[in-house]
C-alpha cells in the first residue's frame, strides 16, 4: 500500500472540491461560531454566513437518551418528535408552502429539532416551530402515531447487522447506562409511557439551562437577536435536569456472540464490531482520536483496508468515533460471510494488537495529520456537519473555544503524542468485541 500516493490523491480531490465551492462564492471553511444570550438566559450559538439567503437553526436539548430510566426507553425520542409536530393545519400548510424542512430526533447525550429555510421566511418559520414548542399537542392519537413510527424505525434497525452489533457493543461498555438500547426505544416501554411521563420530560428540558439554539444565517446579529427575543422570550430560565453519571467498565467483560446479542432480528449474515476507549480527558484527546480514526479505519488506503482489499474477508468495513458520557469510544466494524466471521474477528484483533505494540511510524503520522485537517475542512463546507459537530461538542460539556480551535488542535498534534496514544489505547486486553452470526 502506497500511503503517500493515497494522501496526494485525497489532497488533489479536496482541491478540486474546494475550487467548486469557491466558484459558488462560499467563504473559506471552517467558519467560527460566536455565542450570545437572550434575557431569559437562552444561549444562541451564531455563525454568520453572508450572501447565502438561507438560515439553518437547531434547538439543542442536553441529555437525550442519557435522561431515560429503565422502563421508559425511547422517551427522549418520543417527546422530541411530539414537540416538533405542527398541530395546526393552517400553520403546517404555511410551513410546507415556504419550502422549509423540519426534522427531529434524539441522540445518546442530546436531542435536536432542526429546521432550514429561506432567510426571508425565517421569522415566519420560527414563529410556527416556536408555537409547537411552547404548547405541544400531547394527545393520545398523536402519541400512538409516533409510537408506531418509532416501532417501525426500531424494527428496521434490528434488521441491520452493523446497527445491532453497535447497540450490543455499547451495552458492553456501559452496562449500567441507557446506551445499550435503541434510541427508538423498546416496544414494551413505549406502550407503558403515559402523557404524564411525556409532559414531565418536556417540562424538564424546556428551559434555558437545557436548551440552546444553534444558527447559521446571513442575518446580522442585531436583527437576529430581535427576532429571537420576539418569539422565544417565553422559555423559562431554570436549572436543567441532571442524568446519572454512567461510567464504562474498568475492564472489558469479554466477547458477545450472536446468541447474546438479542437485538438483531434480521436475515442470515454476520457482523463483527471491536471497540476501544481512548484514555485521558476528552478535551485533550479528541483531536488526536479524530486524526487516528482517519488513518486507521476510514476508506481506501486506511490501515484496515487490507481486510477487504487483500484478504477479501470483509465488506462494509469502516470505523467511527462516538462520545458517550464524556468518553471517546473508537469502533471498527465490518460485515462478512457467516463462514468468515471468526477469522475476520481474529485478523481484526491481530491488526489492532500489532498496532498497539508497534505504533505508527512518524512519516505516516505526519501524513495522517494533513489528511485529518483536510478532511475536517472538507466536511465543514456542509452546514449539517458544522451543526452536528457543534451539537456533539456542547453535549459533551466542551466550551465553544474547543469547536472554534479544533482545526488548530489537529495541526498541533505531533507524531510522538499520537504514537503514545496509539500504544496506550490499542491493547489486547482493552478491547470490547461483538460477533453476530445468524444462520
Amino acid at each position: 500500500m502506497n500511503y503517500q500516493r493515497y494522501i496526494i490523491r485525497r489532497l488533489l480531490s479536496t482541491l478540486v472540491l474546494t475550487g467548486l465551492f469557491w466558484a459558488r462564492s462560499l467563504p473559506a471553511q471552517p467558519l467560527r461560531f460566536e455565542v450570545f444570550s437572550l434575557e431569559n438566559g437562552l444561549k444562541v450559538y451564531y455563525q454568520f454566513q453572508p450572501e447565502t439567503k438561507l438560515t439553518s437553526a437547531v434547538f439543542h436539548f442536553k441529555g437525550g437518551q442519557s435522561l431515560e430510566i429503565p422502563g421508559r426507553r425511547g422517551l427522549a425520542y418520543l417527546t422530541t418528535r411530539l414537540m416538533a409536530e405542527i398541530a395546526d393545519e393552517d400553520r403546517l400548510a404555511q410551513l410546507l408552502a415556504s419550502g422549509a424542512s423540519l426534522t427531529a430526533g434524539s441522540r445518546p447525550d442530546f436531542s435536536v429539532i432542526q429546521f432550514e429555510g429561506l432567510t426571508g421566511d425565517f421569522e415566519a418559520i420560527l414563529e410556527i416551530v416556536a408555537a409547537g414548542l411552547k404548547n405541544p399537542l400531547i394527545s393520545g392519537p398523536r402519541i400512538d402515531r409516533v409510537r408506531k413510527a418509532l416501532k417501525l424505525e426500531a424494527g428496521q434497525e434490528a434488521c441491520r447487522l452493523v446497527d445491532s452489533a453497535l447497540v450490543c457493543l455499547r451495552r458492553q461498555v456501559f452496562p449500567d447506562g441507557p446506551y445499550g438500547y435503541s434510541l427508538y426505544g423498546q416496544e414494551p416501554d413505549l406502550k407503558s409511557v403515559t402523557r404524564k411521563d411525556i409532559r414531565q420530560f418536556y417540562d424538564s428540558i424546556m428551559n434555558s439551562g437545557s436548551l440552546s439554539l444553534l444558527i447559521i444565517t446571513d442575518l446580522e446579529r442585531k436583527a437576529l437577536q430581535e427576532i429571537l427575543t420576539r418569539h422565544l422570550s417565553w422559555i423559562k430560565n431554570k436549572v436543567p435536569p441532571v442524568g446519572d453519571k454512567f461510567l464504562p467498565l474498568d475492564r472489558p467483560p469479554g466477547q458477545t456472540r450472536g446468541g447474546d446479542c438479542e437485538v438483531y432480528q434480521g436475515p442470515p449474515g454476520a457482523s463483527v464490531a471491536l471497540g476501544y476507549l481512548f484514555p485521558g480527558e476528552l478535551a485533550e484527546t479528541y483531536a488526536a482520536a479524530y486524526l487516528l480514526e482517519k488513518i486507521i479505519g476510514q476508506g481506501p488506503g486506511s490501515l484496515l483496508w487490507k481486510l477487504r482489499q487483500e484478504s477479501g474477508l470483509a465488506y462494509n468495513l469502516n470505523s467511527r468515533l462516538e462520545i458517550l458520557a464524556g468518553r471517546i469510544l473508537f469502533i471498527c466494524y465490518l460485515e462478512t460471510e457467516k463462514e468468515q466471521a471468526n477469522i475476520s474477528l481474529s485478523q481484526l484483533k491481530e491488526a489492532f494488537s500489532r498496532l498497539g505494540q508497534q505504533g505508527l511510524d512518524p512519516e505516516t503520522l505526519a501524513s495522517a495529520r494533513v489528511l485529518a485537517a483536510t478532511s475536517y475542512r472538507r466536511e465543514s463546507f456542509d452546514r449539517d456537519s458544522r451543526l452536528g459537530f457543534l451539537s456533539l461538542t456542547l453535549a459533551a460539556g466542551l466550551p465553544l473555544d474547543f469547536y472554534n480551535g479544533f482545526l488548530d488542535s489537529l495541526e498541533e498534534k505531533n507524531p510522538d503524542q499520537l504514537s503514545e496514544l496509539v500504544r496506550a489505547t490499542f491493547l489486547p486486553d482493552r478491547a470490547w468485541e461483538v460477533i453476530i452470526i445468524r444462520d
